[in-house]
């Protein structure tokens, strides 16, 4: 069963069962992340592919949140910038350089 979605602006039909991420990558649409491998479990780990789902509160992580119906997903907000750049910091400061 297909599932009708939105994600930045873009209406896109996607195959039950699909993540935000897996939808998105399959429609051309980048959301970045380190974690995701299409042959592994996700874990949601890096926590770089956060999103904005409207209607849901906090930031989920587009690997680990199945797509439902109707769903309207932003991508690139100011917000989500803001929150990745401070990730990137966080997983850099473990970083023995």
């Amino acid at each position: 069963m297909m599932k009708s979605i939105t994600i930045d602006g873009k209406k896109i039909d996607v195959e039950e069962g699909k993540t935000v991420l897996e939808a998105a990558l399959e429609a051309g649409i980048y959301i970045p992340n380190l974690c995701y491998h299409p042959d592994l479990s996700p874990t949601g780990a890096c926590r770089l592919c956060i999103v904005e789902i409207e209607g849901w509160s906090g930031y989920p992580t587009a690997c680990t949140t199945k797509v439902e119906d109707g769903m309207v997903i932003h991508t690139e907000t100011e917000k989500l910038k803001r929150l990745r750049e401070n990730i990137i910091w966080l997983i850099l400061s473990e970083y023995p350089f």
